[in-house]
């Protein structure tokens, strides 16, 4: 290779580096999109492991960690972000995608699950499935039909708020009803 081929692949190079840092140090800076109870790598590692939202698939493209092996397991859900985040102390084990209709407040699970509720706000119906009791007045719960209507692929585009849930996917909530039982859950 003559020499002035070999600058331009190296200037390249440089600046594709260049680039990858500075896209790298703007999401880690950028405080609008991270909990300040979890380190921010573990966060930028699952945001970068998020699909996008879809009813029928897992909000993260790898496997469900298992709860029942992490310590210090909690759960945040912020309103803001439309997110949940599945903490193990500061790490954060897993991202979902969620819509938070619920005020601010402390809870935990209580343990008990089931395949199928129904919620009644105003002259909406919304049914669900695999829900997920946090309190006697709280769900995590999968959004099926809303009246006589299928929720479609990307519930979180649509317009309809049920109080007193907290909306993620099928598989999401699946997987949700093994968290186990005392698990906090702050809701921002």
């Amino acid at each position: 290779m003559n020499r002035e081929l070999k600058h331009l692949f190296y200037l390249i190079a440089i600046f594709f580096i260049i680039s990858i840092v500075i896209i790298n140090v703007h999401t880690y800076l950028s405080s609008s999109k991270f909990i300040p109870d979890a380190s921010r790598t573990s966060q930028v590692a699952n945001a970068n492991r998020l699909r996008r939202p879809n009813r029928n698939h897992s909000s993260e493209s790898k496997a469900s960690p298992d709860l029942h092996k992490q310590s210090h397991l909690r759960v945040i859900a912020v309103t803001k972000l439309q997110k949940i985040f599945v903490l193990s102390g500061h790490r954060v084990i897993y991202t979902m995608h969620a819509r938070v209709n619920a005020s601010s407040q402390s809870t935990s699970s209580q343990g008990h699950f089931g395949q199928q509720i129904t919620h009644v706000g105003g002259r909406q119906v919304l049914c669900a499935g695999n829900w997920v009791a946090l309190n006697h007045h709280l769900y995590f719960v999968a959004p099926t039909t809303i009246g006589q209507r299928a929720v479609a692929k990307n519930w979180l585009k649509q317009s309809f708020n049920f109080p007193r849930t907290i909306q993620v996917s099928q598989p999401d909530a699946l997987w949700l009803r093994s968290l186990p039982k005392g698990t906090p859950v702050t809701i921002r």
